[in-house]
Formats: C-alpha cells, sequence, structure tokens
C-alpha cells in the first residue's frame, strides 16, 4: 500500500472467545451482524509481526524455513532484520554506534541506572551471590573438578554475561546438567601420558578415575572444553544457527533432564551413606553398588544428611508459600553451610569417629595466584573433547534462551537469540582462559534474582563481586563444610527436575513426543549421559524432517 502502510483485518463484535466454525451453522445471523474493518499497519509493525510470523515458521519448520531464508539470501533479496527493542531510537546515530549498542548491552542499561535500581539489583545480587557460593562448589565436584574451579565458574562469566547479555534476570555460572555433561564426556580421555599415575594403577579397573589421580590435567580438558563452547556459540551466532536447537525440541531436553537429575542425584549418595561408591553414569551399576555396600553404611552422616536434604526441601516449599519469609528459600543453602561447618569443627568426633568427611583445603587466590586455563590446551585434545563440547553448547544454549525468554516475558521487554547465543559464547571462551568449565543460564539462581527484584545485568555483577571476595578472603572458612551439605544441596535442587507430570502431560496431548522423552530418559539413565541424549536428537531429527 502506498506510504508504506500495511492492510490488516479487524473484526469487531465478537465475544472473548471468538467465532468457533459451528457458530456459522447454529446461527447465521452471527454472521449477518458481524463488521469488519480495514486497518492498516505502520512500516515497523509490519516489520515485527513478519519477524513474529518466521520465527513461528522456524520452530515449527526448522528444516523448510531456514532453506528457504538461504535461498532468499543467495537470490539477493533483502533478509528481515530483527527490530532491537527496548534500546531507544538509535536510528540517527552512526552505523558503528548502532552495532556497538546491539552487541554491548550494558552501554545501553549502565547509563539508566537510577538509585532505586542499584537498591533492587544490589538486594537480588547478593542474595544469588550468597547462595551460588555452595552451589558452584557442589556443582564442580559433579563435573569431577577441585571445588575451586567451580567457584571460578561462578565469578568471570557471570560478569561477562552482564555486559554483553540483554537478560536483566539472568543468573549465569555453573549448573548440575552441564556439569554432569563435562564429567561423563571427559571420563577416561587422558592418555597415559597426561596421567600415568591411572595408567600404572591398573586404568578402569582400579575402581579409580582419572581426575582422581591427575585433577590438574583433567581440569585442563574442561577449561578447553569451555573455550571450544565459547567458540561453537560465537561462530553458530555469527552464522544464525539458533534454530538447530529445534531439534532437540522440549521433549528431548525435559527427557535428558529428568534421567540427569536422577542420575546426579546417585553420585551424591556417597556423602550421605559415609562410604565410598564407584561414580558411574550407568544407573544400574551405581544401584548395584549400593546394595553391595549397604552394610557400611555410617549412621551420624546419614542422619545429619538426611535432616539437611529435608531442610532444605521444606525451607523451599514454606518460601514459595509464605512470600513474608521466601528470603529463606534462597538463604536455606548458606544456612545448612554455616550449622554443618560449626558442628565439624565444634565437635572433632564427628571427623575422628563417625567418618564425616569434609572440604579441606581450598587455595586462596591471594595465596595462590589465580590459574591460568591455557597452560595445558593442546591441540591433540581436541578431537577428544568435541563431543562434550557439542552438546554442553546445545543443552546450555537451550536452557539458558528458554529460562531467558520466560523472563524478558514477565517483565516486558524482549531478547535476541543471536544476541544470547552470543554473549554465553564470550562468557565461556572468556572463563576459559580462568580455568573456568561451560556454564549457562541457571533455573535456580535465575528464579531466585527474579524474585528478589533484579531488573537490570548489574545484579549479575554485584554477584560476580560476591564470589570473588569469597575467592580473596574467604576460602579458609569453607575448611571444615562437611560434604553431605553440599550432597544434600545438589539433591534437593535436581530432585525438582524430574519431569514424571510433564511425560504423562505429553502422553496425553501427543504419543510422538511422549516417546521421545521416554527415549531420551531411558537412553541416559542406562546407555550413558552422551549416548543417550545422541539417540534422542537423532530421533528427533528424523521427526521434524517428516513433518516439514
Amino acid at each position: 500500500m502506498a506510504g508504506g502502510m500495511h492492510a490488516a483485518v479487524i473484526a469487531s463484535n465478537l465475544g472473548p472467545e471468538g467465532l468457533r466454525s459451528g457458530d456459522f451453522e447454529a446461527d447465521d445471523s452471527a454472521v449477518k451482524a458481524l463488521t469488519v474493518e480495514v486497518g492498516t499497519l505502520s512500516e515497523e509493525q509490519a516489520q515485527i509481526t513478519a519477524l513474529v510470523l518466521q520465527e513461528r515458521s522456524i520452530m515449527s519448520r526448522p528444516m523448510k524455513a531456514y532453506t528457504r531464508m538461504c535461498v532468499e539470501g543467495l537470490s539477493g533479496s533483502e533478509a528481515q532484520q530483527p527490530l532491537k527493542q527496548g534500546r531507544g531510537d538509535t536510528r540517527e546515530v552512526g552505523f558503528l554506534k548502532r552495532q556497538l549498542l546491539s552487541y554491548v548491552p550494558a552501554l545501553t542499561w549502565i547509563p539508566k541506572l537510577r538509585l532505586n535500581t542499584v537498591r533492587a539489583d544490589l538486594i537480588a545480587g547478593v542474595t544469588v551471590g550468597v547462595m551460588v557460593i555452595p552451589q558452584s562448589m557442589s556443582y564442580g565436584s559433579i563435573a569431577g573438578l577441585p571445588y575451586i574451579y567451580g567457584m571460578y565458574s561462578a565469578c568471570i562469566p557471570t560478569f561477562v554475561y552482564a555486559i554483553f547479555g540483554q537478560s536483566r534476570q539472568l543468573a549465569v555460572g555453573p549448573v548440575a546438567m552441564v556439569s554432569l555433561l563435562v564429567e561423563a564426556g571427559l571420563r577416561g580421555v587422558l592418555t597415559e601420558e597426561q596421567c600415568p599415575k591411572w595408567y600404572a594403577a591398573g586404568g578402569a579397573k582400579s575402581g579409580r578415575l582419572q581426575y582422581q589421580d591427575c585433577p590438574l590435567e583433567y581440569a585442563q580438558l574442561a577449561t578447553l572444553a569451555a573455550a571450544t563452547v565459547g567458540m561453537m556459540q560465537i561462530v553458530a551466532s555469527i552464522l544464525k544457527l539458533g534454530f538447530l536447537v529445534s531439534f532437540l525440541g522440549h521433549p528431548v531436553t525435559s527427557g535428558f533432564t529428568s534421567g540427569a537429575a536422577i542420575i546426579i542425584a546417585l553420585s551424591q549418595l556417597k556423602y550421605i551413606l559415609g562410604y565410598d561408591i564407584h561414580n558411574s553414569e550407568y544407573i544400574y551399576e551405581t544401584v548395584v553398588a549400593v546394595v553391595e555396600g549397604i552394610h557400611k553404611t555410617q549412621v551420624m552422616p546419614l542422619v545429619l544428611g538426611v535432616l539437611t536434604l529435608a531442610f532444605l526441601i521444606l525451607n523451599k516449599k514454606l518460601a514459595l508459600k509464605h512470600k513474608r519469609i521466601s528470603m529463606l528459600g534462597p538463604l536455606g543453602p548458606l544456612v545448612c553451610c554455616l550449622v554443618g561447618t560449626l558442628l565439624v569443627w565444634l565437635f572433632p568426633s564427628l571427623r575422628e569417629e563417625h567418618h564425616i568427611k569434609y572440604i579441606g583445603e581450598i587455595p586462596s587466590v591471594l595465596v595462590e595466584s589465580w590459574p591460568i586455563g591455557v597452560g595445558g590446551w593442546t591441540p591433540g585434545a581436541l578431537g577428544k573433547i568435541l563431543p562434550t563440547a557439542m552438546s554442553a553448547c546445545l543443552i546450555g544454549y537451550m536452557e539458558s534462551i528458554a529460562i531467558g525468554k520466560s523472563l524478558a516475558g514477565q517483565h516486558g521487554y524482549e531478547i535476541e537469540a543471536g544476541q544470547e547465543m552470543l554473549a554465553l559464547g564470550i562468557a565461556n571462551f572468556v572463563g576459559a582462559f580462568f580455568s573456568c568449565y561451560p556454564v549457562t543460564g541457571s533455573f535456580s539462581r535465575s528464579a531466585v534474582s527474579n524474585s528478589t527484584g533484579a531488573v537490570s545485568q548489574l545484579a549479575g555483577v554485584i554477584t560476580a563481586a560476591i564470589m570473588l571476595a569469597t575467592l580473596l578472603f574467604l576460602t579458609p572458612l569453607f575448611y571444615y563444610l562437611p560434604k553431605y551439605v553440599l550432597a544434600a544441596i545438589v539433591m534437593s535442587s535436581v530432585i525438582p527436575l524430574v519431569a514424571i507430570a510433564e511425560a504423562k502431560k505429553l502422553y496425553r496431548v501427543k504419543r510422538a513426543d511422549f516417546i521421545l522423552w521416554v527415549v531420551a530418559f531411558l537412553g541416559t539413565l542406562f546407555l550413558g549421559v552422551l549416548p543417550g541424549i545422541a539417540v534422542a536428537v537423532c530421533l528427533s531429527l528424523v521427526i521434524v524432517i517428516y513433518e516439514s
């Protein structure tokens, strides 16, 4: 239409549910009474509408939609460019400034900071910072790394994401699922030259894992995986490959997450039962090991561990139910850490007679310089960590974008999938140089950030500052922190991720999605973490191609 206006049909005289097809047969007068108004959309509104329709088309039929986009690009037709929302009118500024504002959102939100904004973000940032200290240690342990590597990963990437990320409430850092992917993918990867002690002891037959005998060499592989994940996400952002997560699908992610949650919970049983259980990514091996050694159970770790787990679960439910005590939810893990540390410190008999394991010494950054991750990277190891990096890249991005879009919808702003992928990629890549392993957005910490009133990315900067202060000054305080507390924190975090109710819903709504969920769930439990999700993704790909 003239003047760059676009026609739109607006139906009036309709009830809140609209006019269903059956209504035409039931009452012909409704048709006669229907009035149709032809309106116009501005150029900007038309572009937004076209962009939304294009995004829905890609999500429903990704192969067909993306092929068409590539053909249009090769033929020279003008592609739809995403509109930058929430950045103000930048049409009159230069091209370079527009690009800078687009790729570095911090240049937008920092000038808008006000006293009330800083106050709200300070509360949210400190709350999440207190929460992430024990969580990061626990998740580092799940990844097979020394506790301090989890703390590194909760510091640098969190700060970097706050500079480049668009989500104002998303809390980036180590998470349980990616930690499990790292441990499962890097298991047994070190060569005899890199880990001679493990091979001399008999290798896998010794019952030990490589990261127990060669922690430094294993950590170097984990940081290389983070750098690889970062590069993958940066390149994927540039090539606009975010549509690939459509092949993963919600049923696959939900089934994998449910299976992985069970594996993670079982891996923590040894700290509560009080005896060593061989870590395995196969559920049947872990269950057999637990049953065979059940007579070795130590009473005191069991009692204290169960009490801690019960407190965390009850505390979380009460915090959600009663708004007046909502702050107790994120503070629960810290309270358990304080109580557990005091018990082990004040009563030496718990350590000496009742076999309660505790953390021990954690090096301080003031005493030992911050280790640089790039030192032990070798090109030959790249092929070995590639499957781990690919799975962490896909799962991490999908988890993060789902949380970010949900939070953005609640607060009335938009985030771009490509910019989020770029922000996560930079966070992982930069973090790798500071001994961080792969990170992504956290469900639990993002929910706490949102509920405590975060209104800008400043909350993430404050969280990173809290973790930096902990690394500099507070690590000696964790010497007597009992491991059963960290195990209980992990269990309380992953138990809600077992989505049995989701499987029942998929069974009623769409059987194909239910089958995907079951394949991902059982594959993760019985085939292993990486093979299980690979089988589910292949099946999902077949279904997507067939439906397209």
